[in-house]
Formats: C-alpha cells, sequence, structure tokens
C-alpha cells in the first residue's frame, strides 16, 4: 500500500513552468473557455489582415499603375516647371506643355529580345544598339526616347510590353518661333535653360528651386519682359529689308524708352565669313548693365553671343 501511494504522488512542478501556465491561463480559469476565446481573436486578426491586403488589391486595380511618378526624383529633374515668359502685354513667348517620355524597366522585361524588336519597329529612329544594352543593364529604369508623340504612345501601349511605360514630361515650347530666339535662348531635354532669359532665370534661384523640389508645377508667377512683341516684329521686318537692299554683312537695331531706359525692341542679324578673316565678326561680354526707372527695372546682359536678356521687375 505504501508503494502504491508512492507512485500516485505526482513531481512538484517547476517554478518556471508554474509561472508560465499562470500568466497564460491565469488560475481558477476554465481552459476551454479562454481556447475558445484566442481562437476568435485570432480568426478575427486573420480577417482584418486579408481585408487590408484585399482592399490595397482593389485600390491598384482601379487605379492603376502610379509608382511610375515617383521615381528617382533627381533624375526626374526634368519633370520640373518652368514659369512662362511673356511680353509686357502679355503675349506668351515661352511656356511648358506636357509631352510622354518612353521609358523601360530591364528587371520587369520578359523577353528583351522581343521588345527591342517591337519598339524599333514603331520608332525607326531609335538605335538597337543603344536600347539594347540599355535594357541588357542591371539598372530598374532607363530612358528610352524623351518626348514621343501621342500616336507613338498609342501604338506602343497596343504592344503590350511587360516593363514598358510612359511619363507625362514638361516639354518648352516657344509660339512666337524665331521671333524673339535671341532673347529667350532655349533649353536642353531636361528642361534646363543653357542661354538668353532661360539660363538667365536658373542662375538666378529657379535651379535651386528645382534641386529643392520645388517649382515642380506650373503655379508660378510669368517672368514679364520689358520687350514688346509687336516692335520686336517690326524691327526685324525692317531691319532684315535694309540687310536685303544694301547688301550689308550685318545688321542690328534698338529700341529704347526715353523716359524710363526700358529695352523695347533689340535684334541683330549677321553673315558669317566664309574664309577666315582677321577682321571676323566678334562679340565681346560686357559687364551687366542695370538700370533703374521708377517702378521698374531693366536688365541688359550681352552674352558672348548676339543675345541679350531683358527682364521687369518691380522696385
Amino acid at each position: 500500500m505504501r508503494n502504491r501511494a508512492l507512485r500516485t504522488v505526482r513531481p512538484a512542478e517547476p517554478w518556471r513552468q508554474r509561472l508560465i501556465r499562470t500568466l497564460l491561463y491565469g488560475r481558477n480559469v476554465d481552459r476551454a473557455v479562454k481556447a475558445r476565446a484566442r481562437v476568435g481573436f485570432a480568426i478575427v486578426a486573420f480577417a482584418a489582415i486579408y481585408a487590408v491586403i484585399g482592399g490595397r488589391l482593389i485600390m491598384f486595380g482601379v487605379g492603376g499603375d502610379n509608382h511610375g511618378a515617383r521615381r528617382t526624383a533627381a533624375q526626374d529633374a526634368i519633370a520640373t516647371a518652368r514659369p512662362d515668359i511673356v511680353d509686357r502685354n502679355g503675349e506668351v513667348l515661352a511656356t511648358d506643355v506636357k509631352a510622354p517620355s518612353l521609358f523601360g524597366e530591364p528587371r520587369r522585361i520578359i523577353d528583351k529580345d522581343e521588345a527591342i524588336e517591337l519598339l524599333t519597329a514603331t520608332l525607326p529612329d531609335l538605335d538597337t544598339g543603344e536600347v539594347r544594352d540599355r535594357l541588357s543593364s542591371k539598372k530598374g529604369f532607363v530612358w528610352l526616347k524623351r518626348e514621343i508623340t501621342p500616336l507613338q504612345q498609342q501604338e506602343i501601349h497596343r504592344l503590350g510590353i511587360p516593363g514598358i511605360g510612359f511619363l507625362r514630361e514638361n516639354k518648352r515650347v516657344y509660339p512666337t518661333g524665331n521671333e524673339v530666339a535671341h532673347l529667350i535662348g532655349l533649353v536642353n531635354i531636361d528642361n534646363q535653360g543653357i542661354a538668353g532669359m532661360e539660363k538667365w532665370l536658373d542662375s538666378n534661384g529657379l535651379a535651386d528651386l528645382h534641386r529643392a523640389g520645388f517649382a515642380t508645377d506650373r503655379l508660378q508667377r510669368p517672368v514679364e519682359l520689358s520687350v514688346d512683341l509687336r516692335v520686336e516684329h517690326a524691327l526685324r521686318d525692317e531691319l532684315l529689308k535694309a540687310k536685303e537692299k544694301f547688301k550689308a554683312k550685318a545688321a542690328s537695331g534698338l529700341v529704347s524708352n526715353v523716359r524710363t531706359g526700358e529695352i523695347v525692341a533689340v535684334f541683330t542679324r549677321w553673315d558669317r565669313l566664309s574664309k577666315p578673316s582677321p577682321w571676323r565678326w566678334r562679340w565681346i561680354p560686357a559687364s551687366p548693365i542695370s538700370t533703374r526707372c521708377g517702378m521698374r527695372a531693366v536688365r541688359c546682359t550681352m552674352a558672348s553671343s548676339p543675345s541679350m536678356t531683358i527682364t521687369r521687375s518691380g522696385a
């Protein structure tokens, strides 16, 4: 009997196990009730997680692929906008329009040879070797062609090539053509000024705004020049006629407001000599000249080419 009593005695439970059991189940609590509560909590948690996943999938399916617009902000300095440039009467001389650009994601392209063949057939001006090198790289994003036409975008979209997409960029256009091109200057493919007024804007704060991530929309105050497009057209027309009539090698003219000193129109045209000559036309850079009169200011800077930068601003 004594031996049988010794067999029925349970060994003492270690204190660690007692602590864990007390934390998990508590004391004098029905374990079955607590187990059912835990199972119900797990079901609710998993249902919430799958609901969030399903909601995100629906959002992606309805909203489309927007991740392209968030690519490498440093690389997309191109997407930044520039302010409009207008004459003294508000006539637009330079503005931004949206243009699609073609890009590729080499890691997502399944058949690179087929993609290259289809793209070069749609865009004959694409260099096959260059496209192959770009799509064969390990990069996640490469440009294939900047500023394509909407018709080309439609044709490429119909091909349905995975890993090929489009970004809408700001493209600089000049409605007046070459009428005031010697004043406005121009921008490069990344919408950065490289000559004339466009370069002057970048060197006077616009480039810093772009690098800081600002000026990404067109809600910018237009830059008003002191020139008058109508007077500029008349001056240009008369000078070209006189140059042709008298067989002159060069012609230049300037119209200014004698009361304020503002430059209203300026134009220069010269013929490049076919043979080297010691008296070839040369333009020597001059120091910037600023003239302030009343509430307006005119800044006139002679560059190494026959172009001038003229702006109006409040005092």
